[in-house]
């Protein structure tokens, strides 16, 4: 990727003070999820999808779903929720994007400038560690948890990702993609994904799980096992939400840092 392509303009409504992450709580996940807008006019946007900040030492590396990101245009918005809920606008002008050559993954490398602004987003950032290598599917007995900003949650003012408790309802399973009919390695969850979590998070977040009084996991820490993808349906009203495996994040951003 050529770092000189690269321009990253951060618009603060205030000096941001960042919320660290906070491994095992999901209250503090929450700085680490954006919501994704194209910028069609000034003052007019349109929602596309979530997504969510990564770091590496001083790099900070922002995740989505493919789709999203083709959808987001040459202008568009970064949309976090500040250190009292209300709206944090970051504009993005002619990113460069890299993404997986099979699966919905795409990654993209903030060239933030300012040292302060650097910091900020850093520090609202998930440790690369975080993200799952395990060439193993999640558990089925643990809990999951979905982030992200469907239904334009957030477009302005308070700002906040929703959050939702599942489980793995599947292995890795191989359908085909939603956005290509490309066939690809997927995971399914127990419950539904809603429009606009594409791109979004799926955490284990090192909660113990109990059955009958009985401890059956335990972890310790945060691990991203994937991104939303969308939800697959039949005739009968069943669903269940499509997960993109964060191995597939973890190639995509080896790829970016061999440049």
């Amino acid at each position: 990727m050529q770092k000189s392509s690269l321009i990253f303009m951060i618009l603060l409504v205030f000096v941001m003070i960042a919320c660290p992450i906070h491994a095992g709580v999901v209250d503090g996940l929450v700085p680490c999820v954006v919501s994704l807008m194209q910028e069609v006019d000034e003052g007019k946007e349109v929602f596309i999808g979530s997504g969510f900040l990564v770091r590496t030492d001083d790099k900070t590396f922002l995740i989505t779903a493919s789709h999203v990101s083709e959808k987001l245009g040459v202008k568009w918005l970064i949309v976090m929720p500040g250190a009292d809920g209300k709206a944090i606008t970051a504009h993005a002008i002619n990113l460069n994007w890299k993404e997986s050559p099979g699966a919905d993954v795409a990654v993209t490398l903030l060239d933030i400038k300012d040292s302060e602004r650097k910091k900020s987003i850093l520090n609202r950032s998930l440790p690369l560690h975080h993200l799952s290598a395990r060439p193993l599917p999640p558990s089925r007995d643990i809990p999951l948890t979905v982030m992200g900003y469907p239904l334009r949650f957030g477009s302005s003012g308070y700002v906040s990702p929703l959050s939702v408790e599942t489980k793995a309802a599947s292995g890795f399973i191989t359908l085909p993609r939603f956005d290509n009919g490309q066939l690809a390695n997927f995971i399914l969850l127990q419950d539904p994904s809603i429009g606009g979590l594409s791109g979004g998070p799926v955490f284990d977040t090192g909660m113990s799980y109990f059955e009958g009084g009985r401890k059956i996991a335990a972890r310790e820490g945060v691990s991203v096992v994937g991104i939303i993808h969308g939800v697959i349906s039949d005739k009968t009203g069943g669903k269940f939400a499509v997960v993109i495996p964060s191995t597939e994040i973890l190639g995509v951003i080896e790829d970016i840092q061999k440049y």
